[in-house]
């Protein structure tokens, strides 16, 4: 399964989405205009994952829960993915209320919630509400959310009906390679964080390509054409990050290591790196104070024998804690502690798959999924996109 592409995410800080109440062109009073946000201090995982946003107009802040619908409502608007804007089509009396707002993920689960008070006038100013993370309820077991109407539905369509679109974690995601364009010498980065970062296959000649996945044959490099400048900045703001591949290597071999996915300039110099090394898959991450710090030394390796001439699933996660976890085939493989931060990343290297830049630690095999997240999977997730396979 393929990541969804409709999912948009938010790369600014604050977000605001403007709710004109009224009918087009009715001659009566129009209701207010409401603007909404989120309070700075929202992680932007959190900010990240919302495709739905439901404001409410409640008599005071003091009647609802963060997290929950406020029920009674006095009126509520939606706004689907930030297709456009949403309006309550009535006009409200003069006086003092609440304005509640809910923000949604994929799986309908809330993300970022708040009420604030605000006071409706004649001489109506826009009303604003600012929303900070929260953890809300998603759909019952056995329903998914409709990213059409933000709502639960049933398998049949209906209301009240099974888990999330695509089965795979979204939250951090900020690299997304599926290779399936089935041509060309571009992979596209599919995640919904800009800037985007393509690559471009140095000798298009020596790659097969299938309807969902690239092989490499002969040696070459799959590279961005400049700086993964985005990659950087969230993982340091994080302290963490994740690195996923569904791969078939050539053989159990190759080594270097021969680089699934590396960020850097060249066989000395990296930010983080996913490889093989013969029938063992490596891991480099680089860490202040670490020996061989800018290499991202020490290596860690999984158990002799992973690696094998079939399509396997391969993470790597760093936690903020220092925690690493090497999985393979969703299973935790290997676990070790990297202390240090992440203040001596380099945002000028670029991503490279399959390859250093320097053309000197090729890795042959069959290319099906890789993903960079900005935060570490933990095992359920990790668990997750195994099942829900490449």
């Amino acid at each position: 399964m393929r990541i969804s592409r409709r999912i948009p995410k938010f790369f600014e800080l604050v977000w605001v989405a403007s709710l004109v109440a009224g009918c087009a062109g009715s001659a009566g009073p129009v209701g207010p205009s409401f603007e909404v946000s989120f309070d700075p201090g929202t992680p932007r995982s959190a900010r990240d994952q919302v495709v739905r946003v439901e404001v409410y107009l409640v008599e005071s802040c003091t009647d609802v829960t963060l997290g929950t619908r406020p029920v009674p409502a006095l009126g509520t608007a939606d706004v689907l993915r930030v297709d456009g804007g949403g309006a309550f089509g009535v006009a409200f009396d003069n006086g003092d209320y609440g304005l509640y707002g809910v923000a949604q993920d994929a799986e309908c689960a809330v993300v970022a919630a708040g009420c604030d008070a605000v006071a409706i006038t004649g001489a109506q100013e826009t009303l604003a509400v600012t929303l900070g993370a929260v953890r809300g309820e998603a759909c019952p077991v056995d329903e998914f959310c409709s990213l059409e109407t933000g709502d639960c539905l049933d398998g049949t369509g209906g209301t009240g009906g099974s888990g999330g679109e695509g089965g795979r974690v979204d939250d951090g995601l900020i690299l997304f390679y599926a290779f399936d364009e089935g041509s060309g010498s571009t992979v596209t980065d599919q995640s919904d964080v800009l800037p985007k970062l393509d690559l471009t296959i140095a000798d298009p000649g020596n790659v097969a390509w299938s309807t969902d996945h690239l092989e490499i044959n002969t040696a070459t490099a799959l590279s961005t054409s400049g700086a993964a400048t985005k990659v950087v900045s969230r993982a340091q703001a994080s302290g963490e990050l994740s690195v996923e591949a569904w791969i078939t290597p050539a053989n159990a071999t190759q080594g270097g290591p021969a680089r699934i996915i590396s960020m850097s300039v060249d066989t000395q110099l990296r930010n983080f790196m996913l490889g093989q090394e013969a029938d063992t898959y490596a891991a480099r991450f680089r860490a202040d104070g670490e020996t061989d710090w800018d290499n991202g030394s020490p290596t860690i390796f999984t158990t002799t024998g992973t690696v094998t001439a079939a399509l396997t699933h391969v993470v790597h996660t760093h936690n903020a804690s220092g925690a690493e976890v090497l999985y393979v085939n969703g299973v935790e493989d290997e676990t070790f502690t990297r202390t240090g931060g992440l203040s001596q990343w380099d945002a000028t290297y670029p991503i490279v798959v399959a390859n250093e830049g320097t053309n000197n630690r090729a890795w042959l095999g069959e290319l099906h999924l890789v993903a960079v997240y900005d935060r570490a999977l933990d095992a359920a997730e990790v668990e997750q996109n195994f099942t829900a396979g490449p």
